[in-house]
């Protein structure tokens, strides 16, 4: 069966259905262009006569439209007779005809018929029209514009046969062939089947149309349903991943907190006997080097806790705007010495960065941390890219990251061309003690750390990596609004200065206690020594308040906390100076105490010169020089 391109034949439909939908239900002639009247949208009695034979046109005219002719011929007469109008007429049912004599008028007429959205239902085409087009021609060449148009063939015995129509024209249901000479009757029953099937067929697919528009949005429907369900599906594993690492993080961190005090108690008590040895036996000495190693192992295990609280988000921060391109200027010459000579690192950052609302010293650890893991993943020689750059994010931009947002972010980029990282390690490069290095070249605690103080800053890391070409980890930080600050720079270190005061000391680690007695009392104060918070107030009565400072840890057996003692102590003697110390984080005190590093609170581990310099300045009434 010929056929013709689907989207024009829909072009066809539409356009009748606009120009002929409408009221008029019952009518069933076709109105010509001229007329006023609406035919509803199915119904179409227009007819093509397409033959060279000006005789075949009226014989289908008598027999089409006949009647109509002969009603409007009495009407004339009755009204000449009778000298009036007749009542009105019932209205015609005959059909609308149109001719052409030649196959490219019948072309030319069908044409213009849909272009004026007046289609024609069938045509009647003789077989024979010389010259030109015969009709099996004329036939072919319409349907390839208007595949709908029902034909009825008039030929005779002599003509084509079926064989060779439907070779040429291919099988078709819109075909029939009606032989010479034919019966009127025949004719007409033709036109009211094929004008009845061209109208059956035009609802047949408008209703299919709208059912296949019903079908296409039920289907976008379901479609766009199954895409928010995917996405929520996605955001809720995301979200129960999130919520395990925060679990572990937890877990880890309380367990992290509780070691880190005891740690912290020992290692000052390692690092206040190393110094005070190293005093005593001089620099000179055949074992000052062994106190020098000690000392500095105190100091490296005591870096670790401090890695386990940062991690953990139980280490204090001290938050001020701070330009993070200054932050990589200056840190930049101790990164290539930690990268080493086989590293070559390089910094790219943009000037006049916005500021950020961070700690300083963290800044400085998540670079440190990230370059020694960019230089461990490389063996031989390599590279390691530091940026920092402003970024304005959107909600495409992020994606698929249930961590990001939208808004203005400072992003610092770390990237190293190393060994890359397996892809059944990445879901647990952040977790706390997790290392792919070899047995002792790794704690575990270096992304961990950078991943808790990103969280503590309000932001987040993305990692990408491939094994064999390194790695790249962007850190997103929000911009904060204000201007930067100038770090506080630290002062000379000043000599530990003598005292006389007496100092209440309330610390319950035996040795430690003991050893910082011994430091405060070579620098000549008077040490008292308690427990416990209820013998340091017992101790206190004795002296009936002659004392000058208190120097207190913060947690302590016995129901009293370091904040309640001073409380207590404070009722009999308002001018009591306070320092405190810890190993847990500051945040243990509460809203009782406000702890300020430097000024009256001194965190575990700590030298003995750190002591006597907090106890001096406290006694002074002096401001710290750095709260760092």
């Amino acid at each position: 069966m010929l056929s013709a391109p689907e989207g024009q034949a829909a072009i066809h439909i539409s356009a009748f259905t606009a120009a002929d939908a409408g009221d008029g239900a019952e009518s069933t002639k076709c109105p010509s262009p001229d007329t006023t009247s609406i035919l509803p949208w199915t119904v179409n009695r227009r007819i093509l006569i397409v033959d060279d034979n000006p005789a075949i046109h009226g014989d289908f005219r008598k027999i089409l439209a006949g009647k109509q002719g002969q009603q409007a011929a009495l009407q004339q007469a009755e009204e000449a007779l009778f000298g009036s109008a007749p009542a009105a007429a019932t209205p015609a049912t005959d059909f609308e005809l149109d001719s052409a004599h030649q196959g490219q008028e019948a072309l030319e007429k069908v044409q213009h018929s849909l272009a004026a959205g007046q289609p024609y239902a069938m045509a009647f085409v003789d077989v024979r029209m010389p010259p030109g087009w015969d009709g099996i021609e004329t036939v072919s060449r319409i349907w390839q514009v208007y595949p709908e148009l029902q034909v009825v063939v008039c030929t005779a015995y002599s003509d084509y046969s079926w064989d060779k129509m439907t070779a040429k024209l291919g099988s078709s249901n819109n075909l029939v062939i009606l032989k010479k000479p034919f019966d009127n009757v025949e004719v007409l029953q033709l036109a009211h089947a094929f004008t009845r099937k061209w109208e059956l067929n035009r609802r047949a697919r408008l209703k299919l149309a709208e059912l296949s528009g019903m079908v296409a949005q039920r289907t976008a429907e379901l479609e766009a349903a199954n895409t928010e369900l995917r996405r929520e599906s996605e955001e809720r594993l995301a979200l129960e991943r999130q919520l395990r690492q925060a679990q572990k993080m937890e877990a880890v961190g309380r367990l992290a907190a509780g070691v880190a005090h005891d740690f912290n108690n020992i290692l000052t008590v390692i690092h206040g006997h190393a110094t005070m040895l190293g005093l005593r036996l001089g620099a000179e000495g055949p074992h000052a080097r062994s106190v020098e190693e000690i000392r500095v192992s105190a100091e490296r295990a005591a870096e670790l806790v401090r890695q386990l609280l940062t991690f953990s988000r139980k280490r204090a921060m001290h938050f001020r705007n701070v330009a993070l391109d200054e932050v990589v200027s200056s840190l930049a010459g101790m990164l290539r010495q930690l990268a080493g000579e086989h590293i070559t690192l390089k910094t790219e950052c943009v000037a006049g960065l916005p500021p950020i609302h961070a700690d300083r010293g963290m800044m400085e650890q998540i670079l440190v941390n990230l370059t020694l893991n960019a230089r461990d993943a490389i063996s031989k020689q390599g590279q390691v890219d530091i940026r920092a750059s402003a970024v304005v994010l959107d909600s495409k931009q992020i994606g698929a990251n249930s961590e990001g947002r939208p808004g203005h972010f400072v992003c610092l980029i770390v990237s190293d061309t190393g060994s890359g990282i397996e892809p059944q390690d990445m879901g647990h490069l952040f977790e706390p003690f997790f290392t792919t290095k070899d047995v002792g070249k790794g704690t575990g605690l270096g992304l961990a750390t950078v991943y808790g103080i990103i969280k503590d800053h309000q932001g987040w890391i993305e990692l990408q990596s491939e094994v064999g070409a390194g790695t790249t980890f962007r850190c997103y930080f929000p911009v904060s609004e204000q201007a930067c600050e100038q770090p506080a720079h630290d002062g000379p270190k000043p000599a530990s200065r003598l005292g006389t005061e007496t100092i209440l000391l309330a610390e319950d680690d035996a040795t430690l206690r003991q050893m910082m007695t011994e430091n405060l009392a070579l620098l000549g104060y008077r040490v008292l020594a308690s427990d416990s918070g209820p013998s340091a107030v017992e101790a206190s009565r004795r002296e009936q308040g002659h004392i000058d400072l208190l120097l207190t840890d913060l947690i302590m057996p016995g129901g009293m906390r370091g904040p309640d003692l001073a409380e207590e102590l404070k009722r009999t003697n308002p001018k009591l100076k306070i320092v405190y110390t810890t190993g847990y984080s500051p945040g243990v005190a509460g809203k009782q105490a406000s702890l300020v590093e430097g000024v009256n609170f001194l965190p575990k581990p700590y030298p003995p010169d750190k002591l006597a310099e907090i106890v001096r300045r406290c006694l002074d009434g002096e401001t710290a020089t750095s709260a760092r």
